[in-house]
């Protein structure tokens, strides 16, 4: 059995002292679109592939894209938030399953404060006001994804620690 002693001089984990650029590059980063506006769509398909990230899928509403991110599972979401269908991005977003872990950037020409709020409890890594540039959307795509590197090192040491925890003699897990 180990004991937290054991594990007392390791590093938990190393990807948490990497610096933004050690992080791998946005090449392969796979992407999902949500935007119902045809132009607006085929324009960020075009200019992230410009960019080098993979573009997986493209849906037009929430329950299309709801079901597509369960057979594509992209790295990373473009969410407008108002698009077809019976529920709008924000709560497309609210359901997509926690256990994916999938960062969402919200594309949208609304910012009024209801929005912001509401938007906000869904914890996105990022909310772009249309028309932005397509340095602001790389931008915001490559931070996001450095966030989302970290919250899963600080995951995985979570576990590396609740698991040293439960492996205690004193541990009531």
């Amino acid at each position: 059995m180990e004991s937290i002693e054991e594990h007392a001089g390791e590093s938990i984990s190393p990807s948490l002292a990497q610096s933004a650029s050690e992080w791998p590059t946005i090449a392969g980063t796979r992407v999902m679109i949500v935007e119902d506006e045809a132009v607006v769509a085929l324009h960020l398909r075009q200019e992230l592939t410009r960019l080098g990230y993979t573009v997986v899928a493209m849906a037009t509403a929430g329950e299309q894209a709801l079901r597509l991110v369960e057979e594509v599972f992209p790295d990373i979401i473009l969410m407008d938030i108002h698009i077809q269908g019976e529920i709008d991005g924000i709560e497309t977003a609210r359901r997509i399953p926690r256990y994916l872990h999938i960062p969402v950037i919200f594309l949208t020409a609304y910012s009024e404060d209801v929005t912001l709020k509401r938007a906000g409890e869904t914890h996105p890594y990022g909310y772009l006001i249309k028309p932005f540039l397509d340095r602001e959307l790389h931008a915001t795509i490559k931070m996001a994804m450095v966030r989302s590197r970290t919250d899963e090192a600080i995951r995985e040491n979570e576990a590396l620690l609740f698991r040293a925890l439960c492996t205690t003699p004193i541990s009531q897990c």
